[in-house]
């Protein structure tokens, strides 16, 4: 096994155990400190994955998936799991999102999980599927 594959597998079993650690270290008394800034950064402490939009072999579910897994282990709702995983959008992704966004009607509900997920897919999504079928003409 290589260090990278080490450091991987590694990762892979500390993550749940960090969560784990983590929701038990400090009860929620405060009422304020449950905000989405706290949540945030034990998002942030969790080192989810980050999607570009532009790199050749980024994996869509991947991102979706890692995301999930830690948006779902500290337990928020499915609007913050969508602001949550909003903010994991770096370069290209994230003007894609901002001006997805930006021009959503203006009475439009808060941008929920499976709203986001839905979007996500259909901008990323056709895109990887025409690469690979122009590859394999």
């Amino acid at each position: 096994m290589s260090n990278k594959e080490i450091r991987v597998a590694f990762l892979t079993l500390a993550r749940p155990m960090l969560a784990q650690v983590n929701r038990d270290v400090r009860p929620r008394v405060n009422a304020i400190e449950s905000t989405l800034a706290s949540r945030l950064r034990d998002f942030v402490r969790m080192n989810p994955p980050i999607f570009i939009g532009s790199r050749i072999g980024e994996d869509l579910q991947e991102f979706l998936d890692g995301v999930y897994k830690i948006v779902d282990t500290i337990g928020v709702s499915s609007r913050e799991k969508a602001e949550l995983a909003s903010y994991q959008l770096k370069e290209v992704s994230q003007v894609w999102f901002t001006q997805w966004k930006a021009n959503r009607p203006v009475k439009a509900s808060p941008i929920e999980w499976e709203e986001f997920k839905k979007a996500f897919l259909g901008k990323y999504f056709p895109v990887r599927r025409e690469s690979v079928r122009l590859r394999s003409l």
